[in-house]
């Protein structure tokens, strides 16, 4: 019972992990294109 409450835990860190990284990924790789298209031009 215990171990299920913690695997549920570490589910939810994950989840809430990826909600709140994937954003800042997103961003980081849209600066990056922004700029190496800038350096192209």
């Amino acid at each position: 019972m215990q171990q299920g409450g913690y695997m549920t835990l570490t589910q939810l860190g994950v989840v809430f992990w990826h909600d709140l990284a994937a954003p800042i990924i997103a961003g980081i790789i849209a600066s990056v294109i922004v700029n190496w298209l800038r350096d192209r031009k």
